[in-house]
């Protein structure tokens, strides 16, 4: 990371988990995503700082972070997020690294847009895996929201790495995420990662238009509506896939890798190293 993590947070008050579950879990909510430069970022969180605070837990401010997401070996959830069908959803497991907790999440699209998420605890043994609970957990989440069932062929296909720190306005409900160093590492070995120079911020809030979204549009940035994780990731590491939308963002602000070269070890010193 080209910025020290530190020259930029440790101006905010620093506010606990606890406090931010209370007032800005945020399961169901409005995400809007931004990739943005470092000095838009640093701008950004000057123009943040009288009404946000940096979720802090045990003195630490940056946390890496593990995904893991499972689709079909024809990738049929990548294929339903390009072509935006308005029931898809997405499942992963989410290692917390630094502390060493795990999560099953699945990703739901609601109405009008909106994000719901479902989450459960998982043994980080098996997050390359889908357990027996966590397919019925699953299950009763699309069912439920759906009236489908999931298909029953997901396999893991894409690995998500990335160090992340997170600003809060516990008064206005609202929350900002900023990762850094996002590296994918595909099956095949394929890799692929966002520019060193570059960040992705997602504003999630309980109605949209959050005081991050008006600060990043006065800072010349727009939302990105094909800026999810997973399908940039495919579209980064997989060259035989349909990423039309993808294409422009990718071109601007990521880099693949050939298959065999793996980053992942070297990214994981460099960001244990920033987030003390």
């Amino acid at each position: 990371m080209l910025l020290p993590l530190s020259s930029v947070v440790d101006a905010f008050a620093p506010v606990g988990l606890d406090r931010v579950q209370q007032a800005a879990a945020l399961q169901d909510r409005v995400d809007t995503k931004y990739v943005i430069l470092l000095d838009q970022f640093e701008a950004l969180a000057e123009c943040l700082r009288p009404t946000h605070a940096v979720l802090e837990i045990d003195g630490r401010r940056a946390f890496r972070y593990r995904s893991t997401y499972f689709d079909t070996p024809q990738l049929h959830a990548f294929r339903e997020h390009m072509q935006r069908r308005r029931r898809r959803f997405k499942c992963r497991t989410r290692e917390y690294l630094d502390s060493g907790l795990c999560t099953f999440e699945v990703k739901l699209k609601g109405r009008r847009g909106r994000t719901v998420k479902h989450r459960m605890p998982y043994d980080s043994v098996s997050r390359d895996e889908l357990t027996e609970p966590a397919i019925a957990f699953l299950r009763a989440c699309v069912e439920r929201s759906y009236g489908r069932s999931p298909r029953d062929d997901l396999h893991a296909m894409l690995d998500v790495h990335y160090t992340r720190l997170t600003l809060v306005a516990p008064e206005l409900g609202e929350r900002v995420t900023c990762d850094f160093d996002l590296a994918f590492t595909a099956r095949d070995g394929s890799v692929g990662r966002l520019a060193a120079d570059r960040v992705i911020v997602e504003s999630k809030s309980p109605r949209g238009s959050a005081v991050a979204d008006r600060e990043l549009r006065a800072l010349g940035a727009r939302p990105q509506s094909a800026c999810s994780k997973y399908c940039l990731g495919v579209g980064c590491t997989n060259p035989q896939v349909a990423n039309n939308p993808l294409r422009p963002l990718l071109r601007r602000h990521f880099c693949a890798g050939p298959a065999g070269e793996r980053p992942a070890a070297a990214f994981a010193a460099r960001t244990a190293q920033s987030a003390m």
